[in-house]
């Protein structure tokens, strides 16, 4: 896995403590393009927007050098994935 794969990694893990469910993948092995999925109670009253912009806080740096070209992401709260 490409070093920024790992700090991308790293960085979605560390941050999101409580519990939380995450799949990561480096899409295009090329360490540039992700998708990343989470399901978390951090996410709970935010809107699809405010939610983004949590991750993308995270990753900020990254994404401002062009370490990151593209970010695909799924968040949800624990009580959306028990909805159906």
């Amino acid at each position: 896995m490409d070093i920024i794969a790992v700090e991308v990694e790293s960085r979605i893990k560390s941050h999101f403590w409580e519990d939380v469910w995450i799949d990561f993948k480096d899409e295009r092995g090329d360490g540039k393009h992700f998708f990343i999925s989470i399901v978390s109670d951090v996410f709970e009253w935010k809107n699809r927007v405010e939610r983004s912009q949590v991750v993308y806080e995270i990753l900020w740096d990254l994404l401002k050098k062009d370490h990151i070209h593209a970010i695909r992401m799924k968040l949800k709260t624990p009580s959306e994935i028990t909805k159906g």
